[in-house]
């Protein structure tokens, strides 16, 4: 009993020298727990282990002054001792994008924190630029950090990085080792400039090299070269570097970035890390699914069949556009037959119906909003008649969120290939197109790193877009021919049209490298 009143004494003085001023009683239910949790804090190493995590969950909990209380006691012993589980763990769950939490950089603090304020849908016009600058600011915190790296590296000592105003201020300079980063914008037929918060230089492209990446308007890059009368006349350009979930993550605390009932994020979960350890599960991707298409309803119920068969997938994920004409008012009524056509297919299959999801991502030109993102799920007008028979179908926005144990899934539906070959300053080859297309997304940390004449956001909900920090795999549904390629641990990919056949599965369980398996199902092989 004494040694216990030395240990409340003990961990009290600790936490008041680490800043935390905590009730005694608080003190005494912290030990008792950890004691009865079978920790032995008599143990130095294992008291100062206890006291680094307890002050690491009291400082990313946002508290208001120094105000402790007992909600916050609770949430402490409930992350050390349990590895972050929550109440509200969940092996699967769809976010919608209109769900996704949304947060705000504390300058002073350098950390995320919650942002109460609620996106709208006519926001006012200040609210463009400040997408913008939140969208420099995301690819400002990972360079900064990344060069804070390199400066380990002894041949990257004397790497620094800039701003532009820094040009403005001198006549002419050589940047050898010193790199800007800014948004590429034309302002002519040709005539190319770099903006960041601090002013606008002009850009001289005629000797620039490019590193792989798709250097489009509104694309932030970083340049170097020389400066001379006002204008910066490029020698390198390149893509801003990824950065993998490990290191983005600090910036986030505690706080559930991801989105879904749980206030941790749940890749932290020791729990649900040991539950997928223990299954063989699998995604199924399927993109352009043309339900007017004469062969798509064969080619499902061949997939469908395969699929029985064997391990049943943990969900099928279809994503749009889910008719081949997206012309005259006609298509709604078509879609809901075609629809309630395919609840009765899948209904058939009860092994399936029993034991996977079926989620369904609206394409641009799905009912029943204009070529702007994010989009709404399917109205319910259209998809009604399927819930009748197919209750477990989910309805998704474009873009949604998978979380699956503690992998985490971004899938978005838009043919952004075609934007991005057709604006880039630099046309890479067939064969180098999957990693230019990952090198972009994921450096960008930006599912649609176009310019708003491409392809519109809504202002206002530009946070739904991002990539940070970084998921495991990033499903992109586009009417390109499939691809995949991974960067910073993360797997972007592309499952072909389906139209044609092709689709994609993902294996949760599997290395990065293997994760992703290109499929093709052809109809005239069904009888094999």
């Amino acid at each position: 009993m004494a040694n216990v009143e030395k240990l409340k004494k003990k961990l009290q003085n600790a936490l008041k020298l680490s800043g935390f001023n905590i009730r005694r009683e608080f003190c005494s239910q912290i030990v008792e727990t950890f004691l009865g949790a079978q920790v032995d804090l008599t143990l130095n190493g294992v008291f100062d282990n206890g006291i680094k995590k307890i002050c690491s969950v009291l400082g990313n909990l946002c508290l208001s002054g120094q105000s402790i209380e007992k909600e916050h006691i609770e949430r402490v012993l409930e992350v050390c001792l349990h590895s972050g589980y929550d109440h509200n763990e969940t092996i699967f769950n769809v976010i919608n994008a209109y769900d996704f939490p949304r947060f705000f950089y504390d300058q002073e603090r350098k950390i995320y924190l919650p942002d109460t304020q609620k996106g709208v849908l006519l926001p006012d016009a200040d609210v463009k630029s400040k997408m913008f600058r939140e969208r420099y600011s995301k690819v400002l915190q990972r360079t900064k950090r990344a060069f804070a790296q390199t400066l380990l590296n002894p041949e990257h000592s004397q790497l620094t990085l800039q701003t532009v105003d820094y040009l403005l201020t001198l006549s002419e300079i050589t940047l050898e080792r010193t790199v800007i980063l800014g948004a590429l914008l034309q302002v002519g037929d040709g005539k190319y400039v770099l903006e960041d918060p601090t002013g606008i230089v002009e850009l001289d492209l005629t000797h620039a090299k490019y590193h792989p990446g798709f250097y489009v308007e509104c694309c932030l890059v970083l340049v170097n070269g020389y400066y001379e009368d006002k204008i910066l006349h490029v020698s390198t350009m390149i893509m801003p570097t990824g950065e993998d979930y490990a290191n983005s993550r600090s910036t986030f605390g505690i706080l559930n970035y991801f989105g879904g009932p749980s206030t941790t994020p749940l890749k932290d979960s020791k729990r649900l890390k040991s539950h997928m350890q223990n299954q063989d599960g699998m995604f199924v991707f399927l993109s352009d699914v043309w339900l007017d298409h004469p062969q798509t309803f064969e080619k499902l119920e061949k997939l469908f069949d395969q699929m029985e068969q064997f391990l049943p997938p943990i969900a099928f994920v279809f994503m749009g556009n889910f008719m081949s004409e997206s012309h005259g008012s006609e298509i709604i009524n078509d879609l809901k037959k075609q629809f309630k056509r395919l609840g009765e297919l899948i209904s058939k299959y009860h092994i399936l119906v029993n034991s996977s999801q079926f989620v369904f991502v609206p394409g641009l030109t799905d009912p029943c909003s204009p070529h702007i993102v994010p989009r709404p799920s399917l109205p319910n007008f259209i998809t009604e008649e399927m819930k009748r028979v197919l209750p477990k179908a989910i309805f998704a926005t474009n873009p949604c969120r998978i979380q699956y144990c503690t992998k985490e899934i971004v899938v978005f539906r838009a043919d952004i290939l075609a934007k991005l070959l057709q604006g880039t300053l630099r046309k890479p080859s067939k064969e180098e197109t999957p990693k230019c297309i990952t090198k972009t997304i994921i450096g960008q940390g930006h599912l649609c790193p176009l310019s708003l004449n491409a392809l519109n956001v809504h202002w206002d909900y530009d946070y739904c877009m991002s990539l940070y920090p970084l998921p495991d795999l990033v499903v992109i549904g586009d009417k390109s021919e499939a691809y995949r390629d991974h960067y910073k641990n993360c797997v972007v990919t592309n499952p072909g049209q389906f139209c044609n056949g092709d689709f994609t599965m993902y294996y949760p369980n599997n290395d990065i490298g293997e994760a992703v398996a290109e499929c093709s199902i052809n109809v005239a092989d069904s009888n094999e």
